[in-house]
Parts: C-alpha cells; structure tokens; sequence
C-alpha cells in the first residue's frame, strides 16, 4: 500500500539552496504507526496534472499536508489585512491533486491547511483569520509544544469520527485562518464551539474528510485512531 502526501515549499534566504520542498515528519511517522506492515508514503511535490496522474497510478490514498494560508482569489475574495503568506502555485498544484484522486476514487485526508482547500476546491470559503468571524472563538494557535493538545473538541453524531472516537477530545491547534462557509455536500463532523473542525464529504464513494488540528505529530490513542481509520479505508479501495 502507497500514500501519497503534498508538498510545501520552504523559502530559505540563508542558504546556496533557497527552495526546498519539505514535509515534516510526522505525517510519515504517524503512518508507519498503522497496522499495516507493506505501508509506505512518498512526498508529492508540485507538477502538473499528467505528472500527477502517473504518480497517482499505484497510490492507495492521498493526505494533504498543512501550510501557507490559501489565496483569497480562490473563493472569490480581496486579501485583508491579517492574510499571512501565500503560495498560489501551490493552491493549484494541489486543486489538480484534489480533482485527479476525486477520479480516480481515492481516500483523501485534509490535515489543518488541507482540510481548508478541500472546503474551496468544492465551493467554500475561509475567514482570512478567525477575528474576522466575529465569534466567541478559543485560542487556535498554540505556542506551545505541537504535541500538546490545547482545547476541546465535540466530535458530532453520525459522523466518519464518531465511528472510532469519543464525543469530546482535546487536540492542538496551529491556524489562524477558519471555514466560514461550508463546501456543498459536505458535513460538518468536529466543533470547537462555533468553529468547525472537521468536515467530510457526502457525494462520493471514496472517503474525503478533513480535521483543523494537527493530529500527526500528537501521541495520544485518539490521533492514531484516525490515522488507522484513513488506513482501512484507503486499504478497502485496493480489494
């Protein structure tokens, strides 16, 4: 079984090698933690949507890692002020990523930035930053350690979640930006008061659902458990 999941970019000023792409490690570690002894995962960098489809031929699943804020011009908005730093060229590298394993009926995992393109790519919008919600919100961006979990969230009834979690648990919590307006066809599957943190779409064979928090890099029972959950399905698409 392959796992494919996106690239980011980073930019270094410092260095003979200003571009690199990266991705931290504990996507890939929180994975091999699965039962599933011929699991692998490999990163996706930006290409094109013939590239992508070859590298998609043999993948079982897609995540889509976190990162930069998403352009506003994606759902139909100016930048304002708190907007934090972009990277177009990979808003759309990973809108064709989205569209060639939504053909191909693959598992796809949002995770923070990626639950957030999920929700645009299918029509929705974002809050530039969560003060421009004007809402009663929790702190979301941590400043201590990733691992630590922070705040509640209410996993709700009936939901992909549900099946294998609690109705509470606590997570960590590293965005400043929010879903405001959710996709079509998609549900709401985690809250944290009247921030959604987790969504799942209801149109498709193959599983595509999202969480706000960072659960790869937390050591708590629960994170596994949805790292698993993405396992199984991605593994049901291969029988």
């Amino acid at each position: 079984m392959i796992i494919g999941i996106s690239a980011s970019i980073l930019k270094l000023t410092k260095e003979i090698f200003k571009k690199k792409y990266y991705l931290n490690v504990g996507y890939v570690n929180k994975l091999l933690e699965c039962e599933e002894k011929d699991l692998a995962a490999f990163i996706i960098p930006f290409c094109e949507k013939e590239a992508i489809q070859s590298l998609l031929a043999n993948t079982s699943g897609v995540i889509l890692s976190g990162g930069f804020d998403i352009h506003p011009k994606f759902y139909k908005q100016s930048p304002k002020p708190l907007l934090e730093q972009l990277c177009k060229k990979r808003d759309e590298f990973e809108f064709k990523l989205i569209e060639e394993a939504m053909k191909k009926e693959l598992p796809i995992f949002g995770i923070c930035r990626g639950m957030q393109i999920l929700n645009v790519f299918f029509g929705g919008t974002l809050y530039q930053d969560l003060s421009y919600a004007k809402l009663n919100v929790l702190k979301h961006r941590q400043k201590q350690k990733p691992s630590l979990a922070t705040h509640r969230v209410d996993i709700l009834e009936n939901s992909f979640l549900s099946n294998f979690l609690p109705s509470k648990i606590k997570v960590n919590s590293f965005h400043h930006q929010g879903i405001d307006t959710l996709a079509k066809d998609f549900k709401v599957s985690a809250k944290s008061g009247l921030v959604i943190e987790a969504i799942e779409y209801q149109k498709s064979k193959n599983l595509v659902f999202g969480v706000q928090w960072h659960p790869e890099v937390m050591k708590d029972k629960h994170s596994k458990a949805i790292f698993q959950a993405f396992v199984n399905e991605c593994k049901k698409g291969e029988k």
